[in-house]
């Protein structure tokens, strides 16, 4: 598999300072590139810089008709109807792959689950968060509870109100883990963890999205957290905090992104005590969050990783983390916003994109349900950084494996280029491609009727349609999971 490199010369008016000494300077050779997410994560509404896929969903819809069709094709897509039982054996194998790298040989932990809550201060609102550790336990194979609303589908997509939206044909999909993962109890506590990784979803995604990064961390020796956001499909009760412009605020909008990603690591990772840290009694963890008031919280290396919305999460939210990973979208800051561009490239990046991502594209498109967008490319090349672009995740593995795992990285899957695809012939991971097989296969079980339906009606799919045909999870995930994992073990070592 080929590694390439573009340079282009660019000058920027950026300034080192002692926070941030690894910030570009100057012009001179770079190598840059990046992407700006279509489907907008971050809970200031006020930013317009970019598509946003929020803003583009269309106002205008025959409501009661589309409605009616919506509901009859859900409710015959409900009938027999078998919880989602997709072969984990391949992620099996993925996982113990992507922990024997992250380990340097030593071998994949006993994963434990612990189907977790948090609280929102002073509102009280209740977040799911899924958890996932290394334990040297042993205990009962769990399923994971995960869930689908046609309601919260109808009413995002079709702009329907709740109360025309029934909530009888929401369904419960629970799914199979992936073998060497117990529930958690007292028989599999929690041992040392290397550090810990937050997992956010993206627009309408699931907690459980990125469930075979999860494990596969997990197994790494990380505490791994994935909360739901107020856009997740499973739950038809929250409302996102975001609206078009022009259209009147939420009425009592739920926790913001941002929000709940702080309580999901200060509750579900900090929280208690619950979890212990290698290096933590004889005092060599390193700082990576300086000035928190939880000096455990100080010293744990913590890093975010996000598909799609939940991409502009991870790379806008606010402080010091030890690593940010964007898939399928990503959102840098306006080069004006000095700081916060100083901020982003303080941390290791990794963005991952591809060409055959009908969302949000990583070449520039003049239409399209967004609209025109300059693609993910131009966005990593307006960052003043060096990246390191590889064609396939598997250039980035291999990078890794030799010892050389880039600070800033850019993993790209495109056409027309020798080793951009994982095999010749196959086609380019789409949006959701990167998600679990698991949930993609659950999603378009409910959605595989709708699709004619929301087709005629020009409502976005998110490229289900495109994944309804190439089924291609498991495929593009079998490197991209050890890929990260084991970027990840390395750039927060």
């Amino acid at each position: 598999r080929a590694e390439s490199r573009t340079c282009r010369t660019m000058t920027t008016a950026l300034t080192p300072t002692a926070t941030h000494p690894r910030a570009a300077l100057g012009g001179g050779p770079r190598c840059v590139r990046g992407a700006r997410a279509a489907a907008d994560g971050r809970s200031n509404p006020s930013r317009t810089r970019g598509v946003d896929a929020i803003d583009a969903i269309p106002t205008v819809v025959p409501r009661r008709a589309a409605l009616t069709a919506l509901t009859a094709a859900a409710a015959a897509a409900s009938r027999d109807l078998s919880p989602a039982t997709a072969s984990v054996a391949s992620t099996s194998e993925v996982v113990r792959e992507a922990a024997a790298l992250a380990t340097n040989g030593a071998g994949a932990s006993t994963v434990a689950f612990d189907d977790a809550t948090v609280t929102i201060p002073g509102t009280g609102q209740v977040v799911p968060v899924a958890v996932w550790y290394p334990t040297d336990g042993t205990g009962p194979t769990p399923t994971y509870p995960h869930a689908i609303s046609v309601a919260k589908i109808a009413r995002v997509l079709l702009n329907t109100p709740s109360r025309l939206t029934p909530r009888f044909l929401d369904r419960d999909f629970p799914l199979e883990p992936s073998a060497g993962v117990v529930r958690a109890s007292t028989s599999a506590p929690p041992k040392n963890a290397r550090g810990a990784v937050v997992l956010c979803h993206g627009y309408l995604g699931s907690r459980f999205d990125l469930v075979d990064l999860a494990e596969a961390l997990a197994a790494s020796g990380f505490v791994v957290a994935a909360p739901e956001f107020a856009e997740s499909l499973a739950s038809p009760d929250t409302v996102s905090a975001q609206t078009r412009p022009g259209a009147k605020p939420a009425a009592n909008p739920s926790a913001t992104r941002d929000v709940v990603l702080a309580t999901a690591i200060e509750q579900s990772i900090f929280g208690e005590d619950k979890f212990t840290w290698v290096g933590e009694r004889d005092g060599e963890l390193h700082a990576n969050l300086g000035g928190d008031a939880n000096p455990t919280r100080a010293k744990v290396p913590v890093a975010l990783v996000g598909q799609s919305a939940g991409a502009s999460t991870a790379t806008g939210a606010p402080g010091s983390f030890a690593a940010r990973v964007a898939i399928a979208g990503f959102r840098p800051p306006p080069s004006e916003a000095r700081e916060e561009v100083l901020a982003l490239l303080g941390d290791p990046l990794l963005v991952v994109a591809s060409a055959g991502d009908g969302v949000i594209s990583l070449y520039p498109t003049d239409g399209g349900v967004f609209g025109p967008y300059r693609g993910i490319e131009a966005e990593v090349a307006s960052l003043p950084a060096e990246f390191a672009r590889f064609d396939g995740a598997g250039g980035l593995l291999d990078s890794v494996r030799a010892g050389d795992a880039s600070r800033t990285s850019f993993v790209t899957y495109e056409t027309g280029k020798p080793g951009s695809a994982p095999n010749p012939g196959l086609s380019l991971p789409c949006h959701i491609s990167f998600l679990s097989s698991r949930t993609n296969d659950a999603m378009v079980d409910v959605l595989g009727p709708l699709l004619p339906v929301a087709r005629l009606l020009g409502v976005p799919v998110l490229d289900f349609d495109r994944y309804q045909v190439t089924r291609d999870s498991d495929r593009t995930n079998a490197v991209l999971v050890p890929a990260i994992t084991a970027w990840l073990a390395a750039v927060m070592r």
